[in-house]
Formats: structure tokens, sequence, C-alpha cells
């Protein structure tokens, strides 16, 4: 197969469309020894924040993972979609959301297994993440760097906030 250059556009169409897809990611956080923890979480946006780039998932505040995130201020999550041999990758920074009335209005009853006390449950709490960098590889889709597709096509988000290739 060959790799052609796509167009920014293009790879933000396609990163969209992909991530949609899929219902969990693994988000990875850098650990206090420098090293990485990965864990499955479930976004909970029907698509992206498409004109933002912004990601939310619900967590425990008492958890490693929200500790690892309110010392690091980053993350990085990571989706794969079989059908398409793809995967896409999300770097940004992120923060935790502790505002009772926004949970109160994205909450699920799903969440319930994990917070009885549902919203108000004050371990509950929203990770928000600004998506500042997007690495994507679609074999079906032939995005990936040219000219041999081994490397990720990457994209950049620019101080005016616009996307680069890089």
């Amino acid at each position: 197969m060959q790799f052609e250059s796509q167009t920014v556009e293009q790879i933000l169409l396609v990163a969209k469309d992909m991530t949609a897809k899929v219902p969990n990611c693994w988000a990875v956080t850098a650990d206090q020894r420098g090293g990485a923890n990965a864990r499955v979480v479930q976004p909970f946006f029907s698509q992206l924040d498409h004109d933002g780039w912004i990601v939310r998932f619900l967590t425990s505040g008492s958890s490693r993972k929200a500790a690892e995130i309110a010392s690091s201020g980053r993350i990085t999550l990571g989706y794969q979609y079989d059908p398409e041999q793809a995967c896409v990758t999300l770097v940004g920074a992120a923060s935790i959301i502790v505002d009772r009335g926004y949970l109160h209005d994205n909450w699920r009853t799903e969440w319930n297994a994990f917070f009885p006390k549902g919203p108000s449950d004050v371990d509950a709490v929203v990770v928000e993440v600004t998506v500042e960098r997007i690495e994507m590889w679609n074999l079906a889709r032939g995005i990936a760097a040219p000219p041999n597709g081994l490397r990720a096509a990457t994209l950049l988000r620019a101080a005016s906030g616009g996307w680069q290739s890089l």
C-alpha cells in the first residue's frame, strides 16, 4: 500500500470518526517514578467536542489515576479500531473537575454501579482533557506518514488553536 500525504482536515475528520466509534480507550498517566500506568476509561461524550477537541471521562477522585493527573497535568488517550486496522492517540493537558452541577447534568445511570450515591458522591470526578497532539495510523484509509506508513500521521495544536501537521 502506498501512503500519500493527507491534509490536516482529512486527518481530523478520520480521527473524529474513529474515536466516536470506540466506546472505551486507554488512559495513560505518568507515575511518580517516571513510569507509566494505563487503564481503560469510557469517555462520556457522543462525539468529541470537535471544535475544542475536549475529552471527558468519569473517575474516582481518590484513585491513583486522579493523583497522577493532578501531579503531572498530562494524559495520553489511546483508541484502537480493529475494523480499519487503526489507532488514534490523543495527548494533552488534563484537569480534574469536581463541579457537582456538571456531574448532575451529565450523569449516566450505569455509573451508579461505581458511585452508588450518584452525582452527589464526592469521590466522583470528571477528568477533562484538552487535546494538544493527535497521532493516527489507519490502514483502511491509508493514513500514516508517507512514503511507507511506518510512522503515524501527527498533528500538533498551534498557538492559534488550529492544527498543523508534523
